[in-house]
């Protein structure tokens, strides 16, 4: 399944399957994604990117003026499995503050879902 990802998109899936609990094989097969949609060092340079550690955790902020075109990325099912299961299980999105990012992202993932049950 192909899902177009902005930068916004992007660096909040990887936070978030960053966060995931799992057994290590999960772990692996999460890191083989955040390591497919990082974004690389001109695409950080080009919106601002820093990296903040705050009580021990690390944050990323950009600045939200600056864009980068959104890439095209394949997974496989699994791997969209893996990714809706994180989006449904995360319990701190901002009704409107996370809109923006977050609705295109669901909308595609569940595209792939109904395409899935065919």
């Amino acid at each position: 399944m192909k899902l177009t990802l902005d930068h916004t998109q992007r660096l909040n899936l990887h936070a978030l399957l960053g966060a995931q609990r799992a057994d290590v094989g999960s772990i692996r097969a999460i890191w083989s994604i955040q390591d497919r949609i990082a974004l690389d060092v001109d695409e950080e340079n080009a919106v601002q990117l820093k990296r903040e550690t705050i009580a021990a955790q690390e944050h990323v902020v950009w600045n939200p003026a600056l864009s980068i075109p959104a890439k095209e990325f394949e997974f496989s099912n699994a791997e969209i499995a893996r990714m809706r299961t994180a989006l449904q299980g995360w319990d701190r999105y901002g009704a409107s503050s996370d809109r923006h990012w977050l609705e295109p992202l669901l909308n595609q993932v569940a595209v792939s879902e109904a395409l899935q049950l065919r």
